[in-house]
């Protein structure tokens, strides 16, 4: 395990700016030299200047069945991202009389590493990186990578994705070369932490449309321009140490048909590699002639609560094509039962279904504009980016609540996490009673023995307004109430709380809506 530090509170940019080099003979794309030699030393002037400054804390805001992630910069814009939780030894000191020891620790984090765009950053040469042990409380790198000089990543980086394999996290991402040709490639680290994370410099690039049958490079109906993005790794759920990569692609038949197009399409690793890929062809059933959408993006798979079974591909109507309003941009196709997740035919997925009608009609993904699922132990997670709401620009998400194969949206109640493999571990905290008048909320809890714990009550910025617990929680099932008054003895106003239960080895926290 590589450890920069420590401590570290000060955020980094991954990639040197450039040293001195000779210039590379390029006359048609001078221009865009020039620009990417100026990103690269404002890069450089911004890294210096970052290091002023402390990593910046950022609390989610709470809706009553989503919470956004916001960019602490207000100026910019929040879009593709990766959605990953990991399990990292974390280093603790421990002091007595006679020494000072450390020791690791184990815990768990959410990570968002994301896409920045907008002001200082329309130039899109920039991933934040965000992490968090509930889902509430974000500490931020808003310059964790950017461009370098390698050639096919030197414009732009685009679309990370985060898998864990061969012992090492990978961030596959779209790189963009001074051509504005698209492709995708990878960086790894042995650790992907905090702020001490630290990407290792090789920028392999592993997928590009030459190395497929279909997908078509330098499309006459993009000025020349490979459309080649927005990777979603996983792993083959057929193929042992194997590794499954969708994306999407300019196709060979919307090129006939004269018109522009975005398709998804498949590419499998060999077993234990991330650098050897094999075209497994496009999926048909995404093509723009049953989809009728013009451009679309981010395809990502996910199953029924994680057991394997139950496939979806989802993915966005992005930009703004005419018709759309934000009702419509999220959709996704179902898998027949016992087919694989790597096949192709179109016989085997069904027709595109539209989220929000899929829910009803129920708001929670509105205006979103990219979307990816994260299963982890004792719940499903669906995040997305918000496009369409002013002033609202970050990633949503929200808690993918299961009734066999079919599922609805609600507040992220599970956030928390734990010590790993803590004896509390088991430990449930959920709303029992929150009825308008009736002057008190409820909360069940169910542990798995007795141990001392502190439930807490914080307001949408944070602040902590009561503690309707502080004691010895028993064992098995139990209820606990909070009379909806602040610790000054007022009666709070209505409006979204979040509540967090503490206890030795995690803790559990909720959303709580307040309705007089």
């Amino acid at each position: 395990m590589h450890l920069k530090s420590l401590v570290r509170d000060f955020p980094r940019v991954s990639g040197a700016c450039p040293h001195t080099t000779a210039a590379p003979a390029c006359t048609r794309h001078g221009l865009a030299l020039a620009a990417c030699v100026l990103g690269l030393l404002a890069l450089c002037f911004w890294s210096v200047a970052a290091r002023a400054y402390p990593l910046l804390p950022v609390n989610s805001e709470l809706h009553p069945t989503f919470s956004v992630f916001h960019d602490p910069d207000g100026d910019v814009s929040v879009k593709e991202f990766a959605f990953f939780r990991n399990v990292i030894v974390h280093p603790e000191t421990l002091s007595t009389p006679d020494t000072t020891i450390i020791v690791g620790r184990a815990r768990e984090l959410y990570h968002l590493m994301y896409q920045r765009s907008g002001g200082l950053h329309i130039s899109e040469r920039t991933f934040g990186h965000a992490w968090s042990p509930d889902l509430l409380h974000w500490s931020v790198d808003t310059l964790a990578f950017a461009v370098d000089t390698t050639a096919w990543n030197r414009l732009h980086v685009w679309s990370p994705s985060l898998i864990e394999a061969n012992g090492r996290t990978y961030m596959f991402y779209t790189g963009v070369d001074l051509a504005e040709d698209q492709r995708i490639g990878y960086v790894s680290t042995a650790l992907l932490d905090t702020s001490n994370t630290v990407w290792d410099s090789p920028r392999t690039m592993v997928w590009q449309a030459s190395d497929t049958r279909w997908a078509v490079p330098d499309p006459p109906l993009y000025s020349g321009q490979s459309q080649f993005r927005d990777a979603f790794l996983m792993p083959d759920p057929e193929h042992a140490g194997c590794l499954l990569m969708y994306y999407e692609a300019h196709d060979s038949v919307n090129t006939r048909l004269g018109r522009g197009g975005l398709t998804v399409g498949v590419a499998r690793s060999d077993s234990g590699s991330v650098d050897v890929w094999h075209d497994l062809g496009y999926f048909a059933s995404t093509h723009r002639t049953v989809t009728r959408i013009a451009q679309l993006e981010n395809p990502h798979l996910f199953s029924v609560n994680g057991t394997g079974t139950g496939w979806r591909m989802m993915f966005t109507n992005a930009g703004s094509p005419p018709g759309e309003n934000g009702h419509t941009t999220i959709r996704f196709l179902d898998l027949a039962p016992g087919a694989s997740p790597a096949d192709t035919t179109s016989s085997h997925w069904s027709a595109p279904v539209i989220l929000e009608q899929f829910l009803n009609g129920a708001p929670t993904s509105f205006g979103w504009s990219g979307s990816e699922e994260l299963h982890v132990p004792g719940a499903d997670l669906l995040g997305g980016f918000m496009a369409w709401s002013p002033g609202s620009s970050g990633v949503a998400f929200t808690r993918v609540l299961w009734n066999g194969d079919r599922f609805t949206l609600g507040a992220p109640a599970v956030t928390s996490v734990d010590e790993y493999r803590s004896p509390a571990r088991g430990l449930e905290l959920r709303l029992s009673e929150s009825r308008p008048g009736t002057g008190r909320v409820v909360f069940a809890v169910d542990s798995p023995l007795a141990l001392d714990a502190r439930l807490e009550v914080f307001d949408p910025q944070g602040r902590r307004i009561a503690v309707p617990f502080a004691g010895r929680l028993a064992q098995g099932a139990q209820r606990l109430s909070w009379d909806l008054t602040s610790m000054d003895g007022r009666r709070v106003a209505s409006g979204v709380y979040f509540a967090r239960l503490r206890f030795a080895g995690g803790n559990r926290t909720l959303q709580v809506p307040v309705t007089r």
